[in-house]
């Protein structure tokens, strides 16, 4: 089972915490909001979730995946933070700003032996 942390609080952020625990290979385990009481509101179904309002102590958590649902600014920040302290990264969609924010994420993915993905698809 791999331990999901989460970035963000809104609607999409719980329809891919639901679709994750469809597939039975993710738990749910912590999230981050800039404000604890979103964090604790938004966890309120679940149980035993680590909440956090210090990004920089979100990024120590012990989790395999973190996926990135804040606003589409932070996206690379937050992607290029968790990578260096050791996390593989789902971005929701846009992932970066540019073209220049995704080769370095992909080159310090590289590097530092994790996965990076955007959480996008097709419908066809």
């Amino acid at each position: 089972m791999l331990k999901l942390g989460v970035i963000g609080t809104s609607w999409i952020a719980r329809s891919f915490i639901d679709a994750a625990h469809m597939t039975e290979k993710f738990q749910f385990s912590a999230v981050y909001s800039r404000r604890l009481e979103s964090a604790e509101q938004f966890s309120a179904d679940f149980e035993a979730i680590e909440k956090f309002d210090n990004l920089a102590d979100f990024f120590k958590a012990p989790l395999d995946v973190i996926y990135i649902a804040s606003p589409n600014a932070l996206h690379f920040e937050q992607a290029k933070s968790a990578i260096l302290a050791g996390h593989n990264v789902i971005v929701e969609k846009p992932a970066f700003s540019n073209p220049t924010e995704l080769t370095e994420i992909i080159g310090l993915a590289k590097a530092n032996n994790v996965f990076f993905f955007e959480a996008a698809r097709n419908i066809h």
